[in-house]
């Protein structure tokens, strides 16, 4: 493995690390409770800024970015880097694209009236945190990829 290498898995590790205690959405608008059930975090008062800790899924964000540091350290596993490297990847974009539409995909459902009243009075935007870790990821799958 080289020094390239290994240091674009330790630098992806850690970005996957860091991107848990970023913001990863503020909503903005008057008090609405938005249940964020996708990643397990929950939005009720007027104007809050969900980070990485205030959900469900850190614990596992980071376990995986410790065991990546450490088969990376290792020159172990070559192949399951790659994987969860895509694996990072794909959920770095899915989770982008969910914080950046999360009123139109949580506020849907409360009728016509409800639609037009949730998307004019709330509205949100991407923190770092999802940018972050699909970084991570990227820099996870060329380190790998260059590894030998």
């Amino acid at each position: 493995m080289s020094f390239l290498s290994r240091v674009l898995l330790l630098a992806g590790a850690g970005c996957m690390a860091v991107s848990v205690l970023l913001a990863w959405v503020m909503i903005e608008g008057p008090s609405v409770a938005l249940d964020l059930d996708v990643i397990g975090a929950q939005a009720s008062s007027g104007s809050r800024t969900v980070a990485g800790t205030d959900t469900s899924i850190w614990p596992a964000i980071v376990g995986v970015a410790l065991v990546i540091a450490i088969l990376g350290g290792l020159h172990v596993a070559r192949r399951l880097l790659i994987a969860a490297g895509l694996i990072v990847v794909v959920a770095g974009c899915a989770l982008l694209y969910y914080v950046s539409n999360v009123v139109e995909i949580e506020g849907s459902g409360r009728g016509a009236v409800g639609d037009v009243v949730a998307e004019t009075l709330i509205s949100s935007t991407a923190g770092l945190g999802p940018p972050l870790l699909l970084a991570g990821g990227i820099a996870i799958v060329i380190g790998a990829l260059l590894a030998r």
